[in-house]
């Protein structure tokens, strides 16, 4: 079993079967791991609560509640058996980008098995064939266009067979983030990295105030979050490198410094914590467009009021810009790893967009020499204020 969280998401009309298939999942899995949770709609209404109504735009807003609620527990390696109608295009295309491993079981029972499964009078006033009652509610009904699983559940197969037709589906983890992952242990193995803190971290700190408390994106071989540790700030460092994360946690364990080895792009719950500074130099460019607009959105909630976001990337008008093979927009693979330039303004639109208040942004060389290089670099300073 993967440690990663999975989410299953079975789906179908009302007297599908979905409760009695995810239990018997859930049991099924519960024997090789723990970390299992069992959700359906009975369970997620009393969490969720009344607070919503049962309108249409009521039952999706509940749906991606749901939706929510599940990749909160599998960001924290927790699998998830969900069983819930919400028969709505965008919450299954939400579950899908926004978890790595996720897998959409579809349960499709013809309307005749339906009727004389009606234990809950959910279609006993309704006509056959009438689409938009299907769900056995006054909302149209939106069937899932490409399921990973689809389960002729009318009684042709036992729960036990339906069951073993999910656990028998190999789960796709997606690995965006992840693509570089033995080129930087390579690179920490290496002894590449330089020790002395950045240009940026010296920038930054003339912004930061002793005793407040820090997050820095990408820590590396943490040279920057030692020196802010140094200074009197509150560290946290992470770093999806497990080889220099392990290094630095035996060579650091008896310093009241905290390095983590986590994905900062899919991992929300390093950002429960609430910081007075996020610190990232040279990782949001080694990401994708969407998983920057995700943390944003996560530093944006974890930062303190006036709180600051402390940004260095690499700019579109870098001098290896368009070197290697397009694998997106300003985005290349080249010298074996991912690369992203930014253009300043798209990037300062997407975090006002986000409700911060940019107080300082500049591109400019001399920001971040290295050895004959010495490319104009963006720096920013982001700060929540409201």
């Amino acid at each position: 079993m993967n440690n990663q969280g999975t989410l299953y998401w079975i789906t179908g009309l009302s007297g599908a079967g979905k409760t009695t298939i995810g239990n018997r999942l859930y049991y099924e899995i519960k024997k090789k791991r723990d970390n299992v949770v069992l959700l359906d709609g009975d369970i997620l209404k009393t969490i969720v609560g009344d607070t919503l109504g049962y309108t249409e735009s009521d039952r999706r807003k509940r749906a991606i509640k749901y939706a929510q609620l599940c990749k909160m527990l599998t960001n924290q390696g927790i699998t998830v058996i969900c069983c819930t109608i919400a028969m709505f295009d965008e919450v299954r295309e939400w579950n899908r980008r926004n978890n790595k491993g996720y897998v959409e079981i579809y349960l499709e029972v013809s309307m005749d098995v339906l009727l004389k499964r009606d234990q809950k009078g959910m279609y006993s006033k309704q006509k056959e064939g009438e689409l938009n009652h299907l769900a056995g509610i006054d909302v149209n009904v939106e069937f899932p266009k490409s399921p990973d699983i689809v389960i002729q559940n009318d009684g042709r197969f036992t729960v036990k067979e339906c069951v073993e037709q999910i656990l028998n589906h190999t789960v796709s983890f997606s690995s965006d983030y992840d693509r570089d992952s033995d080129y930087w242990n390579q690179y920490y193995e290496g002894g590449n990295a330089a020790d002395d803190p950045s240009l940026f971290a010296g920038f930054a700190l003339t912004q930061m105030e002793c005793g407040k408390n820090l997050l820095e994106l990408g820590c590396g071989n943490g040279r920057d979050s030692l020196f802010f540790f140094k200074n009197g700030l509150n560290v946290i460092g992470i770093d999806a490198s497990v080889s220099i994360i392990c290094e630095l946690q035996k060579k650091y364990h008896d310093i009241d410094i905290c390095f983590v080895c986590d994905d900062f792009v899919c991992s929300p719950t390093i950002f429960v914590g609430q910081y007075d500074y996020v610190y990232s130099r040279f990782s949001l460019h080694a990401i994708n467009e969407q998983q920057e607009e995700e943390v944003i959105e996560n530093v944006y909630n974890g930062l303190k009021q006036y709180g600051k976001f402390f940004i260095e990337v690499r700019s579109v008008h870098d001098e290896i810009y368009g070197l290697g093979r397009q694998v997106g927009k300003n985005s290349y693979i080249y010298q074996g790893h991912f690369r992203r330039f930014v253009e300043m303004k798209e990037l300062i639109d997407k975090l006002k967009q986000y409700h911060f208040t940019v107080t300082y942004a500049k591109e400019q060389i001399d920001f971040a020499p290295y050895g004959d290089s010495n490319p104009p670099i963006i720096r920013i300073i982001a700060e929540k204020r409201t």
